[in-house]
């Protein structure tokens, strides 16, 4: 049941939280194209920040997890996953888990640095605080719920790590061909760098991301011990048997 309200909750959070951002969010006529605002009015909109992307992919991953619990498992035995659980697992590993943590983190602590490189003091008037939450805050908070509530298999260390950095470079080179057509960078912070301080930037940031990754899968294993592939079978998202947990 834990399970459930967990996903469930996640899914509204994140699914109410992209559609007020994209529906109800406009940047008032007075900023448009001004100072730290130019990019926010810029071609294609919202589409270039990274935390519309977690929004999406943390709404699809609680999604998926939230079907697993009514149709799949919560195994620790590779030969027992469902493929609903496979697909979870995998894409918790490699996409959600890294991903909207560094978006928690690096937001929070660049806005704890200077607030202006990534949420000017004009953006309290139309960016409600709840949906900076709602955007910034919870993912970390969903994601530390979902790790130590929810045994996870990850995939094959190759497999998670090429999945990982597919990801962050995709991202990576989505934002740099916007700044070739739209002339602008999605985040302030770009802006104020030359080019080898940005390239550096964001080696750096996909690093991070990739640093998550094992952090995940290390915070996993400590929570829930190595897969036992001597498991009974478990359905309608129920681990069935006993599997080599940690005992806490």
């Amino acid at each position: 049941m834990i399970k459930a309200l967990i996903h469930a909750a996640g899914a509204a959070n994140f699914g109410y939280a992209l559609y007020y951002d994209l529906m109800f969010v406009h940047l008032p006529p007075h900023l448009k194209g001004s100072g730290n605002f130019a990019a926010m009015s810029a071609f294609p909109g919202k589409w270039k920040f990274l935390t519309v992307w977690n929004m999406v992919l943390q709404l699809v991953y609680h999604s998926i997890a939230l079907l697993n619990d009514v149709a799949g498992t919560n195994e620790l035995n590779t030969k027992r996953q469902s493929w609903i659980q496979k697909f979870r697992d995998s894409l918790f590993a490699a996409w959600a888990f890294p991903t909207g943590i560094f978006v928690s983190l690096s937001f929070w602590i660049l806005y704890g640095i200077d607030r202006a490189l990534v949420f000017p003091k004009e953006m309290d008037e139309f960016y409600p605080n709840w949906l900076n939450h709602g955007v910034h805050t919870a993912p970390i908070l969903f994601l530390a719920a979902e790790l130590s509530s929810v045994p996870k298999i990850y995939p094959s260390r190759s497999v998670g790590v090429l999945a990982n950095l597919f990801f962050s470079i995709s991202y990576l080179l989505w934002i740099t061909w916007v700044n070739s057509v739209s002339g602008v960078w999605a985040y302030p912070i770009l802006e104020v760098l030359n080019n080898v301080q940005r390239a550096m930037f964001m080696g750096g940031s996909g690093i991070i991301i990739l640093g998550f990754y094992f952090l995940g899968d290390s915070l996993n294993k400590w929570r829930w011990g190595k897969a036992d592939t001597k498991t009974a079978s478990g359905k309608g998202g129920k681990s069935a048997g006993k599997s080599k947990r940690k005992n806490k």
